[in-house]
């Protein structure tokens, strides 16, 4: 038997495929492979029998040293069950490997109910962990795992039309992960085939799925359309992108070219950076167009969406299917009353001024600052309220009140970066019978709180957006800088924040004329703030805008220059020059110090209103939950953290519930054990 896999040209129900074949030698039993036997005890020239994958990966990282599982380390066994009277030696000594854990018995073929695949959701290969289905799967009686037929099949070396240039080799990867370019989802660290030449990697199943040689694809094209192999100089009529490893097709008679992962692409879509539906174009009209998500050129001889009720409004067809924008639906033929996002007031009008909002349930009066109170906060978004108008409680004894942006919030919205409508929720206190959080975590700028948020909640996909988040539009007007800001779909490679100087792949506001760009968590900071020692406004500014004399924090008597994350999150190493600045009184103090860590978390309106977090105990290293509340820190002597040890300098602090003594600084402080 070949240690070769090829692709040969067979027909299938009258089409034809380049489909994976295990090629023969002349003489199969003189390679030393057991053959099936059939009941009259007659050899059968039927297909020779395969180790169990599981076995074999585990017999090949026997063999690797410390220093190889770092890199790209070649399979040296052979796919193929061995007979005991010859063969190959290198399947024989897994045969003889002393390891006891190690399978030694044959996969055999397993035959589902009903001769159906079986779902994703029911199987999981024991090879490459993957739970894409497969033509068919065997299964180890001796470690009671089901495998892909192509991870059992899968030989040392395989010729793939997509990459005709260089064969294939199995190795195993000792890094994080690949990224498959048949599938582009990662790959199995154990088992995967890679071309060291070129740097790309496939999945087993993928890279011998058979493909078709002539596809019929009506929606996509009118004439039939033949496989490409040597696609690289080839740009797609519909992604207008070449990629050189996809495989591509061809209608010569239309000089029209597809890659085979753009067939079937939806014409009507829905995506959330635009109010309309947009529908896809062959070509575009003449004149200068620009992307509306990525804001790059369009090229007008290629396709791409636009929007038929507003004019110059086209995205990138690769923009416009990105998961991110786009909810995975083809509206073509569906009604557009689905599309509507009732945008009516999200409270009852009692009178002029005069509202009941259905998270309070005391009638709210509209007024005019007056004031500056630090104790007085919105509720909605637990900032200060600073100036403008606002909502208060009619009620003497309750202190509820809102800004009247938070008021006015919408029940649904569309966020630019998120591909299905957010409904708006508050979060509810903590209930010992239920096990309810009584707070959110904001899926963008990653802070917890107990106010408002947006919602989408599916089975066990969740995204949370606190409403400062969710009010971020394009273009975005941005105090702080110049030039309007923009959100770009793609976030995969790190850029640094010109507020905090952090570097990551988080989503950021970027401006399109000059090299700027600022992460949510200091987007969502407000530019003006006040201080109760100060009479005037404090100014947000960055290590950039310092004076040459040296600043120290009101609060806490650190440098500013000099300050370090607290707590034990993962950012606590991180130097963040952030911090508000009064001109007039030379008054500097850090943003967590003025606000605290955990600005959106503010004391509940009872003394019943927990916070429920999860904690690692020191001792036996076992989570477990605790309750504490959110207090005021205005006591003359502040109280010294049980976390990190050190006096809470911020506004609020977190008191266990039922141990009055025990307190944290910040949330970062309550997740994790005492130092």
């Amino acid at each position: 038997m070949s240690s070769v896999g090829v692709f040969r040209k067979k027909e299938m129900d009258g089409k034809y495929f380049w489909v994976f074949t295990l090629a023969q030698t002349k003489n199969p039993t003189s390679s030393g492979e057991t053959l099936a036997i059939n009941s009259d005890g007659d050899d059968l020239p039927l297909q020779p029998l395969f180790f169990c994958p599981a076995a074999r990966i585990k017999f090949h990282k026997l063999n690797l040293t410390e220093e190889d599982e770092e890199k790209f380390m070649p399979f040296n066994s052979s796919p193929h069950f061995p007979s005991t009277r010859s063969g190959d030696r290198k399947g024989r000594s897994l045969l003889d490997c002393d390891q006891h854990d190690i399978c030694k018995l044959p996969v055999v073929p397993l035959f589902w109910c009903n001769n159906e695949e079986p779902s994703s959701d029911e199987f999981e290969c024991g090879a490459c962990t993957k739970t894409m289905l497969s033509t068919s799967y065997f299964a180890c009686l001796q470690c009671q795992k089901k495998f892909h037929k192509e991870c059992v099949e899968s030989p040392l070396e395989i010729k793939h039309p997509s990459h005709p240039l260089h064969s294939l080799r199995l190795y195993s990867y000792g890094n994080y992960f690949r990224v498959c370019i048949l599938c582009e989802k990662s790959t199995s660290l154990n088992m995967l085939y890679h071309c060291t030449t070129c740097d790309l990697s496939m999945h087993p199943v993928c890279a011998m799925r058979s493909i078709p040689f002539v596809v019929d694809h009506p929606k996509s094209h009118p004439h039939p359309l033949t496989l490409f192999p040597a696609q690289a100089s080839l740009v797609c009529s519909f992604c207008a992108m070449i990629k050189k490893l996809d495989p591509t097709y061809i209608c010569v008679e239309c000089v029209f070219v597809i890659h085979e992962n753009c067939l079937g692409f939806p014409h009507v879509i829905r995506i959330s950076r635009h109010h309309h539906r947009i529908s896809f174009i062959s070509s575009l009209p003449s004149g200068n167009l620009s992307c509306r998500a990525c804001h790059q050129q369009v090229d007008n001889d290629y396709g791409a969406y636009a929007c038929n009720k507003c004019d110059a409004y086209v995205v990138h067809s690769k923009c416009a299917l990105n998961r991110k924008v786009w909810d995975g639906k083809d509206l073509e033929g569906v009604s557009e009353e689905d599309d509507i996002i009732d945008d009516g007031e999200p409270f009852k009008r009692i009178a002029h001024g005069i509202i009941l909002h259905p998270f309070h349930s005391h009638q709210l009066q509209l007024e005019l600052f007056r004031d500056y109170d630090e104790k007085k906060y919105c509720r909605g978004c637990a900032l200060p309220i600073y100036e403008g108008q606002f909502y208060s409680c009619m009620e003497l004894e309750c202190h509820y009140i809102l800004h009247k942006s938070c008021a006015e919030a919408p029940r649904m919205k569309r966020y630019p970066l998120y591909p299905h409508p957010l409904t708006l929720k508050v979060a509810t206190n903590i209930r010992e019978e239920d096990w309810e959080l009584g707070y959110f975590h904001c899926s963008e700028c990653y802070r917890s709180g107990s106010g408002f948020y947006y919602e989408y909640r599916k089975e066990k996909e969740i995204f949370q957006l606190d409403v400062r988040c969710a009010s971020i539009i394009e273009p975005f007007e941005y105090q702080g800088h110049e030039h309007p800001l923009f959100l770009p779909w793609y976030t995969e490679e790190k850029t640094r924040c010109h507020m905090c100087k952090y570097e990551s792949d988080d989503s950021k506001l970027n401006c399109m004329k000059c090299d700027y760009s600022i992460c949510f968590r200091c987007a969502t900071f407000p530019y003006k703030a006040r201080y109760k020692h100060d009479s005037h406004f404090l100014t947000i500014c960055d290590g950039k805008k310092a004076s040459d004399q040296p600043d120290w924090c009101e609060v806490c008597e650190g440098k500013i220059e000099e300050v370090k994350k607290r707590g034990y999150s993962w950012s606590k190493k991180k130097t963040e020059l952030r911090f508000y600045e009064c001109n007039d009184c030379c008054t500097t103090l850090h943003v967590e110090c003025l606000f605290g860590e955990d600005m959106y978390i503010k004391p509940g309106e009872t003394k019943k209103d927990y916070l429920s977090f999860s904690r690692c105990s020191p001792k036996d290293h076992r989570w477990y939950w605790i309750h504490v509340q959110a207090h005021l820190n205005s006591s003359l002597s502040r109280p010294i953290c049980i976390g990190c040890m050190r006096r809470c300098p911020f506004p609020i602090c977190f008191k266990l519930k039922g141990a009055g003594r025990t307190v944290y600084c910040s949330v970062d402080c309550i997740g994790f054990p005492p130092s």
